[in-house]
């Protein structure tokens, strides 16, 4: 879809069986959309760097029964092209404030992963009247990647540049051979996906094969010390955070750290999962956005009772 409204198929494909995506465009940028569900409150799903609108589809087919839901492919990632140049975080929440308002979503509730999670905080720090609720799963910040099992490859300031510097053009150049895709998948999650099989999923697969991938998540790492930042306002939406507790990419416990300065209405901490915790715990992380949803309808523009879970 383009921004003028024109649709126009993609080839690309979902899940088998699934219908194409759209395409949307603004200004420059082009990102992949899936739409399901005809009526409700609008729903926006964003990935985290290195997959795609894929890893919800569990709470696609969910939410679709009486929310109108929205999943994208940022640009770089699934079937979305890789930009000329990087894409920022204002660049993004400017796209996708462009697609809300397109698609009337407004006010939307946010979801995302991550990258996505951070995006979305963006989006609400500077959109807040388009936005309903925001729904933060392993929120990245700077400090949250730092401490966890890839930190290294951010730049601690001084000597270590001339070290982060070249290994940064390296990851933008790197292609992951098929047969170690199983291993990094395994990286990323915890004992839950693992007995899942989320390692060895078709569709992350493919994700972490594609050309475009390492280029755009370089970018992603370039710009978060500058821009990956979460800032919660005294007007903020109502707030639910997710964290695996086995997240090897993010720390969970600087995550907790992070929650009390956010001072969400929910917390919720799914055990045994990692930095995927919709696909390997999927029923539980799904249950866990309706009710905060629930709780937030129910609040009528008010925030709800703070509330802690932690899910065995």
């Amino acid at each position: 879809m383009n921004g003028d409204g024109r649709r126009a198929p993609d080839p690309a494909k979902g899940p088998p069986g699934g219908p194409p995506l759209e395409r949307f465009e603004h200004r420059g940028l082009e990102i992949a959309v899936r739409r399901a569900g005809e009526h409700g409150p609008g729903v926006l799903l964003l990935h985290n760097g290195g997959t795609s609108h894929g890893i919800w589809r569990h709470q696609i087919a969910d939410l679709a029964a009486d929310h109108r839901v929205v999943a994208v492919d940022l640009p770089g990632f699934g079937a979305a092209p890789l930009p000329k140049k990087p894409v920022d975080l204002a660049a993004h929440v400017e796209l996708l404030a462009a697609l809300v308002q397109h698609d009337e979503l407004s006010p939307v509730t946010l979801v995302g992963n991550c990258m996505g999670s951070t995006i979305a905080a963006g989006m609400a720090a500077r959109r807040p009247g388009a936005v309903r609720a925001l729904v933060l799963v392993n929120p990245l910040t700077d400090a949250t990647f730092r401490a966890g099992g890839l930190g290294l490859l951010m730049d601690p300031g001084g000597a270590w540049s001339a070290v982060t510097t070249p290994v940064r053009a390296a990851l933008r150049r790197l292609r992951v051979p098929r047969a170690a895709v199983p291993l990094a998948l395994r990286f990323q999650v915890g004992p839950a996906g693992a007995r899942a099989g989320v390692h060895r999923d078709p569709e992350l697969t493919a994700c972490m094969l594609r050309a475009e991938q390492a280029p755009a998540l370089t970018d992603v790492l370039a710009d978060l010390p500058d821009s990956y930042r979460i800032v919660r306002g005294p007007d903020g939406p109502p707030l639910c955070t997710i964290w695996g507790s086995r997240n090897r990419i993010l720390s969970p416990n600087v995550g907790a750290r992070l929650d009390a300065v956010l001072r969400p209405e929910r917390r919720a901490l799914v055990l045994d999962t990692g930095h995927m915790p919709m696909l390997e715990r999927p029923d539980e992380v799904t249950g866990v956005i309706r009710s905060f949803l629930a709780d937030v309808a129910a609040a009528e523009g008010g925030r709800p009772t703070p509330r802690t879970q932690v899910i065995r």
